[in-house]
């Protein structure tokens, strides 16, 4: 039992450094927040400098560079073609700045505010928060002067913005939650989401999956958003107070802003440390001197056996009436991972 407890502890070592750590992309920054993309050029809003600024995402060593100075607490950013829209919270306003200018000059879309926080677009309508404002609001952006318009007021200390389909999804960072209004519904009615979170702070859709930066937890959660009764697991910990996310690909680029700095994960390298399998399939008997054999496989599935450190020991094919030969192995932990990121932990004894 000792022997197995030291191999368990291994693992779990060796696979949040292989399977659940994020690289640094760029520091030096001055308490980074919101993100935005636009080619391979990262838009980072620097609350602390009160400033954009932005790297090049495919230089070996990026390196920020001063888009915009002349502004005061940015936070969120969201582009519009060209347009780089962003919240000056300290100033109680929205502003743009035409990115393809060669000296970008801010210009305010609506001033008033009370302290903006989060951005989102909807086609032509701008969506944000107002955090001591207590409410949602949006504005069109085609029209001449726009005007906010209260979306959803009562929310003590709304932040960022994430939309799926109808329902947009908020956080409320005084209740540590996340909930969700259908625009289409009338009148309009909030469904909480999930609860018990750690200063919520970032949100972020891949498909189902809504991706949290937890800034208090220091750590990036997700929920499926599909589940009756959602439940946060975490993809990775061990961050610097997260707050902005942003995806490109199989890169999830975060922002540390108690790091002053933004780092990057490959959701690629996820798929053993998120989806240790817990459903009907199983694998026995576990632990297993000679064969190993999976129930309640409906076809042949391509496997891959791996020890603890993450090194492919073996690979083959197997359906259901058919074992595992394991006799090689040397005593100790593995991993039987299939090509569909399903994978079950054994013991060889």
């Amino acid at each position: 039992m000792k022997q197995i407890y030291i191999l368990t502890t291994l693992f779990l070592i060796c696979i949040t450094n292989l399977y659940a750590q994020t690289t640094d992309v760029v520091t030096g920054l001055n308490f980074p927040m919101g993100l935005a993309l636009n080619g391979n050029d990262l838009y980072i809003a620097e609350y602390g400098g009160n400033k954009i600024s932005k790297i090049d995402i495919t230089a070996t060593t990026p390196v920020a560079t001063d888009v915009v100075t002349v502004i005061n607490g940015p936070y969120e950013l969201a582009l519009n073609g060209s347009d780089l829209y962003f919240t000056q919270y300290n100033i109680n306003k929205i502003s743009k700045i035409d990115i393809t200018a060669t000296t970008p000059v801010a210009t305010d879309i609506i001033i008033g505010l009370n302290s903006p926080y989060g951005l989102l677009f909807n086609g032509n309508d701008l969506y944000f928060t107002e955090t001591n404002g207590a409410k949602i609001s949006k504005l069109d952006i085609s029209d001449a002067t726009p005007m906010a318009t209260t979306i959803y007021n009562g929310v003590i200390n709304p932040l960022s913005l994430a939309l799926n389909g109808n329902d947009l999804y908020f956080i409320d960072v005084n209740g540590n939650k996340i909930s969700r209004i259908d625009l289409t519904a009338t009148p309009l009615m909030v469904t909480e989401v999930i609860t018990g979170l750690n200063n919520p702070l970032g949100l972020l859709f891949n498909g189902n999956d809504l991706y949290i930066a937890e800034y208090g937890g220091n750590k990036i959660s997700k929920i499926d958003i599909t589940n009756a009764t959602p439940t946060a697991t975490d993809v990775v910990t061990g961050l610097n107070g997260p707050s902005g996310l942003l995806l490109n690909g199989n890169d999830l680029y975060i922002s540390e802003a108690s790091a002053n700095k933004i780092s990057k994960l490959d959701f690629s390298t996820l798929s053993i440390e998120e989806n240790i399998v817990t459903n009907k399939k199983q694998l026995s008997p576990n632990p297993s001197s000679n064969y190993i054999q999976i129930s309640n496989l409906i076809k042949t599935k391509n496997y891959t056996i791996y020890n603890v450190v993450g090194t492919e020991i073996i690979n083959g094919t197997i359906s259901e009436s058919e074992k595992i030969d394991i006799r090689f192995l040397s005593n100790g932990l593995y991993f039987l991972k299939f090509d569909n990121v399903n994978t079950f932990k054994f013991i060889k004894n």
